[in-house]
């Protein structure tokens, strides 16, 4: 601890008493606060400042005149009367060649021109050909990136005027023709035409109860349609559920088929493999009697072996028969349809099976015999040759017969059972998509009806009031004529003409309740720049302060077995407090020398001194490790976070890698917390963004003082490297 003391005053001293470093030390703490000052100032409150926003008008509208009202209007002009009272932009009233023109040249950023048959086509609202009329809007996109999106707004802010000027004009046009109707009352007729009024009005005012009728009967139509819907749609729950069962069954029973088809295609390859087997052993028999009857002439001792050897054989091959007979009996009873072809089969099987053992009984009698005598071999011999030869023939005609009967059969029964299986896969999909089908049906069509029958009602509680409405206006003009007095009349209509227009062209108005309101753009961006700006300052020292302590220095401070974190932090600590004092002047900056808007004054002031100690550490890291590598790292990190946290954008606007990194650079949890300190707090998130800036803190802590010894090897090599190249 003495060590890294001692290096930190003799950096301080060395500083004081060089006049030319002090210089560079106060340039070094200003010019980071210059920076974010200035851009702060330069963006204060752009938006309020559109008025210097250079944008033509022009208009070649000809106006449109009424055939059966005498009415006259020309939107055009009366657009440029209503901009000539706007300061939202510069508006500049010219031709349209010349607002063309002006917008190619870059002497307007946009250009606003009404068409000659604008009014036409706004009118055109009362005849059976309804044309949408369009204001054209141009724009010069490469002037500027933000101001075609400015332009933008105050065109749209025409659209608006402009519907609700034409709006306003027709009411009034109406209100004056009801007051001309008033006095041609007054005149001639009164009564008659105040009672056809009433008349008319109790009329439509009729037609409004008729209506209102109707639309509740549907409603209430739509709601039992609803309600029966629902039921619909649990039975088919229900049904789906069955159906659900019913796959299954569908499933096990094609898998059923599907064994079945490979039952019979083993049974029918396991007959013919028995036959052949058994055609071989007969063979395999006749050679071995004739080879014993020779034995036993010459007085072989191994005869009597030979005929036991060939007595198992046989009865090996009476139990592969019997198996074969057993399975072709279960394949008969599964499929009765086989039987007829079976049957026969498994009777002719049944008596070889008896041929054969008696052919095993006749070979171990035989061998009995042999042990006694070898008289009457010849003859034994010959009645052997004779059952072989019986069980050989019964094997070739059950073979053949197989061959020609049996095995047609299964292969057809086989190829039956697999068509079987993929008709039934066919079915099972057709199931699954029906019931899909049907299902999603009835939840459309019951979101369709819910949202009817609250258009039906809502549209009869309109014409419900509409009609009561009328029904008030029918009383006061029916009042009106019983006194005589039609001057309260002429009040209805005309006194307050100009407030029933102004309602009728923008009847609804948007009330904005601001959470965590703040005044201006540049409070706004106060957390952005001044973030930026404090690790600017960090790059700045970095780049004009050494990072490391001269062997020289170490010896005039009569330092003795330095270590290496001891010269880490005692360098470190210069960097910090400079550090600090930047994030100080740019904070007080930004309150007292700008004004920018801060509902917490300290937590701004201390969100800068952390993040300052954080980015100073970065910095002075990386650059003790990697050198001027280090130092290009840290302006690689200062455009990477520019870009990626959201400073000036919202971070949903941004690529998909950027949104990524998002949460891992260090300026976005220094701008949270600095917007907290601005607009205001909410919760505990001022901490929490701290918490996780301080994460950083402890990483470059971690690297400089832990990963600080394997780091420097590696950067002293790279730097012999790049010195020989006498460049770089």
């Amino acid at each position: 601890m003495k060590n890294i003391l001692k290096i930190f005053i003799s950096d301080v001293k060395r500083i004081r008493k060089n006049v030319i470093a002090m210089i560079v030390v106060i340039g070094v703490l200003v010019v980071p606060c210059l920076y974010a000052w200035f851009n702060i100032a330069a963006s204060w409150d752009p938006y309020n400042n559109t008025g210097n926003l250079k944008v033509a008008v022009a208009s070649v509208d000809e106006g449109y005149t009424g055939s059966l009202i005498p009415l006259e209007i020309n939107v055009g002009e009366q657009v440029i009367s209503a901009l000539r009272e706007n300061t939202q932009m510069d508006w500049v009233f010219t031709s349209k060649e010349k607002a063309m023109e002006g917008v190619k040249s870059g002497q307007y950023y946009a250009a606003i021109v009404v068409p000659e048959k604008f009014s036409t086509q706004m009118m055109s609202l009362f005849s059976d050909q309804i044309q949408k009329p369009e204001i054209i809007y141009y724009s010069n996109a490469k002037e500027n990136a933000i101001a075609p999106k400015v332009t933008d707004k105050g065109a749209t802010a025409i659209q608006k005027q402009v519907n609700q000027v034409f709006i306003q004009t027709i009411s009034d046009t109406a209100m004056t023709v009801f007051q001309s109707v008033s006095n041609m009352a007054e005149a001639n007729g009164a009564d008659r035409l105040v009672d056809n009024l009433i008349h008319n009005l109790e009329d439509a005012s009729d037609d409004m109860d008729m209506t209102a009728s109707t639309l509740e009967t549907f409603s209430g139509i739509t709601s039992s349609a609803q309600s029966l819907l629902n039921t619909s749609s649990d039975f088919l729950k229900e049904l789906k559920t069955e159906s659900a069962d019913g796959k299954q069954i569908l499933e096990n029973s094609k898998k059923t088929f599907t064994d079945m088809k490979t039952t019979i295609s083993s049974a029918t390859e396991s007959v013919g493999k028995a036959l052949k087997a058994g055609k071989k052993v007969y063979s395999e028999i006749k050679l071995l009697l004739d080879q014993t009857v020779e034995d036993g002439i010459n007085g072989s001792e191994d005869t009597v072996d030979t005929l036991v050897k060939a007595a198992k054989t046989v009865d090996k091959n009476i139990k592969s028969f019997t198996t074969l007979r057993d399975n072709l009996i279960k394949l008969s009873e599964k499929h009765p349809e086989t039987d007829s072809s079976l049957g026969p089969m498994i009777e002719k099987i049944n008596r070889s099976i008896e041929k054969q053992e008696e052919l095993r009984d006749d070979l171990t009698d035989t061998a009995a015999s042999m042990k006694k005598s070898t008289t009457g071999l010849i003859s034994d011999k010959k009645a052997l040759d004779a059952l072989v030869k019986e069980n050989q023939k019964r094997l070739q005609q059950i073979s053949k017969e197989y061959e020609n009967d049996v095995k047609g059969t299964l292969q057809k029964l086989a190829d039956s059972v697999k068509d079987t299986s993929a008709d039934l896969t066919g079915l099972t999909k057709q199931i699954n998509a029906s019931a899909k089908g049907v299902y999603t049906l009835t939840d459309t069509a019951g979101s369709d009806l819910s949202e009817i029958q609250t258009c039906l009602d809502d549209s009869g509680k309109l014409l419900r009031k509409s009609a009561n409405k009328i029904k008030k206006i029918t009383d006061k003009l029916t009042k009106a004529k019983d006194n005589g007095d039609y001057a309260d009349l002429e009040h209805m209509i005309y006194d307050d003409k100009s407030g029933v227009s102004a309602f009728l062209s923008a009847p609804v108005e948007l009330n904005t309740k601001k959470i965590y309101p703040i005044d201006n753009y540049g409070s706004s961006m106060a957390p952005f720049y001044s973030t930026l700006s404090i690790w600017i300052g960090g790059i700045v020292l970095v780049a004009m302060l050494k990072v490391t302590v001269s062997e020289e220095s170490i010896k005039k401070m009569g330092l003795k077995k330095v270590r290496i974190h001891e010269i880490y932090l005692g360098r470190w600590i210069i960097f910090l407090i400079l550090g600090l004092l930047q994030s100080t002047l740019i904070a007080l900056g930004d309150l007292y020398y700008l004004g920018i808007q801060c509902a917490h004054t300290f937590l701004f002031l201390f969100g800068c001194w952390f993040s300052s100690i954080v980015y100073v550490t970065i910095s002075y890291t990386l650059t003790v490790s990697f050198g001027d590598i280090g130092k290009a790292g840290s302006v690689v990190l200062l455009v990477m976070q520019v870009a990626g946290t959201g400073g000036t954008f919202p971070i949903e606007c941004a690529p998909k890698f950027f949104r990524a990194v998002y949460p891992l650079l260090p300026f976005t949890h220094s701008m949270a917390a600095l917007r907290e300190s601005v607009g205001g707090c909410y919760g505990n998130d001022y901490w929490i963004d701290l918490a996780k800036l301080g994460i950083f803190l402890v990483i470059a802590l971690f690297m400089g003082l832990v990963l600080r010894k394997p780091i420097i090897r590696m950067n002293e090599a790279f730097t012999e490297q790049l010195e020989e190249t006498k460049i770089i």
